[in-house]
């Protein structure tokens, strides 16, 4: 508690950020630090939509930013998805990002090729109807769409 006071007396810090906060997590922030963040960057994409977390997070006016939107590639594959792409004449990268930002998500998708960036930021030209959001929020997987390590259980690194 006495660093977040120095912090507010120094002037520093004003908005926090956080990564991989869980309910559980969020709650002991807010109980016992006073703290709200700003921003939870959370793993989220249509296998793994992580829609507690968001939800708990949109409650306390905290944004969801989305690591991994496209679950690592995984999901640019899944013949629905395709099919979605293809009915919009749309890739299927565009769609699933669509899909975040109408939820509100913010997002980074990650590509070192200029072609796959410019894909990428043309999905603010089309909106999905409601049947394509009815596929993707139908593809979750609950847990066994993470493409990433659990918050609370993955290996913590050591120097």
């Amino acid at each position: 508690m006495a660093g977040v006071d120095g912090i507010r007396r120094r002037r520093g810090a004003r908005h926090i950020g956080v990564s991989n906060f869980q309910i559980p997590h969020l709650r002991r922030l807010i109980d016992e630090v006073g703290v709200v963040p700003e921003i939870n960057q959370i793993e989220a994409h249509p296998y793994l939509p992580n829609n507690d977390v968001r939800d708990f997070g949109a409650g306390h006016g905290i944004l969801t930013q989305a690591w991994s939107p496209l679950a690592r590639g995984a999901i640019l594959d899944d013949p629905q998805v395709r099919a979605l792409a293809e009915d919009l004449g749309r890739t299927p990268a565009q769609v699933v990002l669509r899909w975040a930002i109408e939820r509100g998500d913010v997002i980074f998708p990650k590509s070192v090729h200029p072609e796959r960036q410019l894909e990428n930021l043309s999905i603010f030209d089309f909106s999905l109807p409601p049947t394509a959001r009815e596929v993707l929020d139908g593809l979750d997987r609950g847990e066994a769409g993470r493409q990433g390590s659990h918050p609370d259980t993955m290996d913590l690194i050591t120097r």
